[in-house]
């Protein structure tokens, strides 16, 4: 008797639970109306996308979503729309403008919707990347992918100098103790024999942003920078003086210079310049790389897959521990938008359901789930790549709305007369610094509006 009982109210419970869900689904009204959305993005990743839509209008047979593909000025385009008062209802945004429109007041704010009805648990993405979609103490942006920097190695290199390979536990000095043992001259001597000729090197041991023919690129510095404790602008955005110029950002950026300019381990721009923008990881010319995920689909299958064992690692710690940044794109809510929900709707499937799946089949996700699916936890080449996700930092361009027009600029400007010229590291810091404050000042005060 006591078993039926149970098994009844087991009936029960389920018939109760099965009824609520109904009755919920009629309670919400059904999704209506017509939405636009932005990107630049073009070619084969719009296959993505046109399947996302369509999945997405299946399962809401009275939306319309409209795809405004914009491949070419982007950002031009969406400023003279935000100006019309006609941007997209969701549009896409990349990292170095994400403070800019926050402040031009054309992002919703995300977080009502977040912790809203049909919102979502954030708990699904991965903390130091959802970070990156909030700017002035809210959330104003849904992560759409990222990457961060990478250390790629070659494999067949390291044995043959009989080094071991990269692991998590690297340091600084590890990584400089390997590139000088693989950096190779002419005559087969490498960086640490006595005898070593530093103007005919046939092998470098790492390639850096300035070895790429860009050092204007301070996206792939700045890891090093927080790896030695330093930062380049105050949290509130408003100030670089006692962080760019500080002793730890200085520090840390003496032991970059040093890896082109003293140590002789990696190409500096002039010294790439001669391969004429030939890749010179696949082709075997330095043993390690400091760049992003995406070469990586390339090195394994690509028309440039590349004829050699070949790894990957996080990236290594510095004085102050492991750090790595993102060059990151996200999803806004258009704040003029006429069709909010259903934009919020088409916007969190983008970011965090089946379209997000659709998205993460050419490029990093920031929902768990999604990469637990594809198995990159595990993956021989991006495990490393998940799990460095652990130490990302954000960027000052979420600081401020002047940081590419002011900061950057400045600080890009002048450590290129210390990777170029004979400036020391601080006084190019110091000058940078005084002119970037002189410009987020007057940017600021431009901004104010007067009382």
């Amino acid at each position: 008797m006591k078993k039926s009982w149970i098994a009844l109210l087991i009936v029960f419970v389920a018939i109760v639970g099965i009824a609520s869900q109904v009755a919920a689904q009629a309670a919400a009204p059904a999704l209506s109306g017509d939405i636009r959305v932005g990107s630049w993005e073009s070619g084969d990743a719009l296959t993505f996308w046109n399947n996302a839509i369509s999945s997405y209008e299946a399962a809401n047979p009275n939306v319309k979503v409209t795809l405004e593909a914009i491949p070419q000025d982007y950002g031009t385009k969406m400023l003279a729309e935000f100006a019309a008062g006609n941007a997209p209802d969701v549009f896409m945004v990349g990292d170095g403008d994400a403070a800019h429109w926050q402040a031009l007041g054309v992002t919703q704010d995300l977080a009502p919707y977040i912790s809203g009805a049909n919102g979502f648990d954030p708990n699904i993405l991965y903390p130091n990347v959802e970070a990156f979609g909030q700017v002035a103490g809210s959330t104003y942006y849904l992560t759409k992918d990222y990457s961060p920097l990478v250390l790629y190695y070659n494999a067949d290199e390291f044995k043959a100098a009989g080094v071991d390979v990269p692991t998590a536990k690297w340091t600084q000095a590890d990584l400089l103790s390997a590139a000088q043992k693989l950096t190779l001259d002419a005559n087969g001597k490498n960086a640490t024999d006595p005898a070593f000729d530093a103007t005919n090197i046939k092998q470098w041991g790492i390639q850096l942003p300035d070895g790429w023919g860009a050092t204007d690129w301070s996206r792939g510095i700045m890891p090093i920078i927080y790896q030695g404790g330093g930062k380049l602008v105050a949290d509130d955005g408003t100030k670089t003086d006692g962080f760019m110029n500080s002793d730890a950002t200085v520090n840390a950026l003496q032991w970059y210079v040093d890896l082109i300019k003293k140590n002789h381990v990696a190409p500096s721009k002039t010294d790439a310049a001669s391969f004429a923008g030939a890749d010179l990881f696949s082709g075997g010319q330095v043993a390690m790389l400091w760049t992003g995920i995406w070469p990586l689909a390339s090195y394994k299958t690509g028309d440039s897959a590349i004829k050699f064992n070949f790894g990957t690692m996080s990236l290594p710690a510095g004085s102050a521990g492991n750090a790595n940044v993102l060059c990151w794109s996200g999803f806004a809510l258009y704040s003029q938008s006429q069709n909010k929900d259903v934009a919020w709707d088409f916007l969190k499937y983008m970011a965090t359901g089946d379209g997000a799946k659709q998205l993460a089949s050419y490029a990093l996700t920031d929902v768990k789930s999604i990469v637990a699916e594809q198995g990159l936890e595990t993956d021989q080449y991006a495990a490393s790549v998940i799990a460095d996700l652990a130490n990302v930092k954000t960027i000052p361009e979420q600081t401020t709305p002047f940081w590419a027009q002011c900061g950057d600029k400045y600080f890009v400007q002048e450590l290129d007369t210390v990777l170029e010229g004979d400036v020391a590291v601080k006084d190019a810091m110091t000058k940078a610094s005084s002119e970037a404050d002189a410009c987020l000042t007057e940017q600021m005060a431009a901004a104010t509006p007067a009382s």
